[in-house]
């Protein structure tokens, strides 16, 4: 019996480490795969699309070469052929059945342009003659070959695959084997040492006598004719027939049904990374903005409300150093980051950081890219107020879709905000939208009660008082429970005017700076620009509109 037993460990053993020695040679992958294309073309970009790079498992490593300049960038197929557009590109075209790709080129008449720094891109490097740069094929992954966008890409481009080959499971099999293998030794070093303890005299024993002898008849050898000829037939073929059918039922499954795809889910149009090194490059261009107080290195990164606002900042600043400059744009920590869930444009994203410092308020980033070949900018930036809490909003891996500036789905639309929210600050509680709002925030407090100080102090002047929307674009990104996180630009014009002849109205200290005077005979109009973030619920919800955040500077101050 140990002699069995140390057989089948023997047996098994050298089963599992040739099954480990097989795998890690015979049956292993390659070391790599390897694809060279040496496209002959003038044209300014290449396209590797994604069913190419999926061609082979394992990582993979594009490499370009031929050229003066060398240009890889890798991001989302449809990110990548919405950039080209239509100028003319090489793009690879894969052949399945050969494991191979040709280039075949298309022409166009759009002019092309660099595409280094895209904010489009996922990585990117730029190099002269050589460059080299890993890929993926998650997220629709795809890569960009260009030179600097003018001249013809460079003439060849190599793409090798390296498989990751995980060797655990081979080495579990060789190790468990040398086991069963030293087991199977010992045990018969221990039957033999026993069999020699318990070996007796030997004698020679007599033969047995033989048994006698029996003749057996074969199944196939049955008579031809009968009763039990007929019943071996049928079970025969009845157990012939039960085989094919159970076979045939193994090998024709009934077709289940597949899942299906929503072909409304967009996908997201940031990555982290993309978003870390967007904030990067705008908290760098806005100190560098700051400290010179130059609107033109600004504009770069910035537009709409945050442009006005931080311009007019800049005017003041320069007449008078003394005044304070604008929260700086912190680049990290991010606390919130949600991209939106499209594959159109324009596209948006909000971002919060965190400068640091106890005295420093949250600040939300809002950004806009106007097409494929345009960078993000600054739209707002709004300090959140204290204890803000942002409502659940998708995940960053998934994002938000952007919400219509007139939609009729929320309890108020994004570009309407302005106008009922004026309405509040201007009359209180006695304003039809004040059902709509939550007044427990510092702005609405102090903004409300500083016009109506200003109305009672002005004895010898009217005051008049309008909020309006700033400017049309508004954006707005759906939360999780249908509702919108809207930014929205508001302006509060203020217009003071003496009641008697030979009267003058006296301004404040910045506003002096802008009008290049004291005051006005005849009056003067003040205008106040408003980066404001409110929630705003669902239409269908009883719950009120939140003010989160906002930003107050002064835009300009005319005479009458």
């Amino acid at each position: 019996m140990r002699f069995l037993v140390a057989a089948v460990l023997f047996a098994l053993s050298t089963i599992l480490m040739l099954t480990g020695l097989a795998q890690r040679t015979i049956l292993a992958p390659p070391s790599q795969y390897s694809l060279s294309i040496t496209p002959e073309s003038g044209a300014p970009y290449a396209i590797v699309p994604n069913d190419v790079l999926s061609m082979h498992p394992g990582a993979i490593k594009v490499t370009v070469d031929g050229g003066p300049q060398a240009f890889i960038a890798t991001g989302r197929e449809s990110d990548i052929r919405a950039f080209v557009g239509e100028s003319p590109h090489v793009a690879l075209v894969a052949v399945a059945k050969e494991e191979t790709a040709v280039a075949k080129t298309f022409a166009g008449k759009e002019p092309s342009i660099s595409p280094k720094n895209s904010d489009l891109w996922r990585t990117q490097v730029d190099a002269a003659l050589t460059a080299s740069l890993k890929a993926t094929t998650a997220d629709e992954g795809a890569v960009l070959i260009a030179s600097n966008g003018l001249a013809p890409i460079p003439s060849a481009i190599d793409i090798v695959w390296t498989p990751t080959f995980d060797t655990l499971p081979s080495t579990i099999l060789i190790w468990v084997g040398l086991g069963f293998l030293l087991v199977a030794i010992v045990l018969t070093i221990i039957t033999f040492r026993k069999m020699r303890i318990d070996r007796g005299p030997r004698r020679k024993t007599p033969k047995p006598p033989r048994p006698p002898r029996y003749r057996y008849r074969s199944v196939l050898q049955s008579p031809e004719r009968g009763r039990r000829s007929a019943r071996g037939f049928v079970a025969i073929t009845s157990g012939a027939l039960t085989l094919t059918l159970l076979s045939g039922c193994a090998t024709s499954p009934e077709p289940s049904a597949s899942p299906t795809v929503d072909d409304q889910v967009q996908p997201v149009s940031l990555q982290a990374a993309q978003v870390q090194r967007i904030l990067n490059e705008v908290s760098a261009i806005a100190r560098e903005a700051d400290a010179r107080n130059d609107r033109r290195v600004l504009a770069e990164r910035f537009d709409g409300a945050a442009l006005a606002v931080r311009s007019t900042n800049y005017v003041l600043r320069t007449r008078n150093a003394r005044i304070a400059s604008l929260q700086a744009i912190a680049a990290e920590p991010i606390k919130f980051n949600l991209p939106a869930a499209t594959s159109s444009w324009p596209r948006v994203a909000m971002a919060v950081t965190d400068e640091e410092g106890d005295t420093a308020l949250p600040q939300m980033i809002v950004m806009q890219q106007d097409s494929a070949r345009s960078n993000y900018k600054v739209w707002f930036t709004i300090r959140l107020m204290p204890g803000a809490e942002i409502p659940a909003v998708p995940s960053s891996e998934l994002g938000a879709i952007p919400v219509d500036a007139a939609s009729l789905f929320l309890k108020v639309a994004p570009n309407k905000l302005p106008i009922a929210f004026g309405d509040v600050l201007n009359l209180g509680q006695a304003s039809l939208s004040a059902q709509l709002f939550d007044l427990d925030n510092e702005f609405y407090r102090q903004v409300s009660q500083a016009q109506k100080e200003q109305a009672t102090s002005l004895n010898n002047a009217n005051i008049a008082y309008a909020h309006l929307l700033g400017n049309p674009n508004v954006i707005s990104m759906a939360t999780s429970d249908g509702g919108a996180l809207v930014a929205v630009y508001q302006l509060d014009r203020y217009t003071i005017k003496p009641k008697r002849a030979n009267s003058a109205v006296a301004v404040g200290a910045q506003e002096k700076l802008l009008l290049g005077a004291t005051g006005s005979t005849r009056g003067v109009r003040s205008i106040y620009g408003d980066m404001l973030l409110f929630y705003v619920p669902p239409v269908d919800e009883s719950a009120k509109i939140v003010l989160l955040g906002a930003t107050q500077g002064l835009i300009s101050v005319v005479s009458l």
